[in-house]
């Protein structure tokens, strides 16, 4: 089981969020807008907390995310090739930039 934090002002990652919650057929991750165990997020960054309290944060939470989502899981598989890992991790996970509602900190 696993805890998906992310920024309670942006509408994207509210969307992307809600998105995952219908595809988790099994109900492997809760949503949460809370500040995670890791501290305050930023503009379009998305935190991935275990139940035994490891965190993940970019494309290792991408990653995680996918192998919990039946639809997903084959990205989720591919994720473990360092070139693909390296792509998803690029950005800011969770919000895609200028979408985002929340201003700049």
């Amino acid at each position: 089981m696993y805890t998906l934090f992310y920024h309670k002002d942006c509408s994207d990652c509210a969307n992307q969020a809600a998105t995952t919650s219908k595809l988790d057929w099994f109900n492997r991750i809760q949503l949460s807008t809370e500040e995670p165990p890791t501290g305050e997020l930023v503009k379009g960054e998305i935190v991935l907390v275990s139940n035994d309290g490891l965190a993940f944060t970019r494309g290792y939470a991408i990653r995680k995310i996918c192998l919990n989502i039946p639809l997903y899981f084959l990205w989720g598989v591919a994720l473990f090739l360092p070139p693909l890992l390296t792509i998803a991790s690029k950005g800011k996970a969770g919000c895609n930039g200028d979408t985002c509602d929340i201003a700049d900190k």
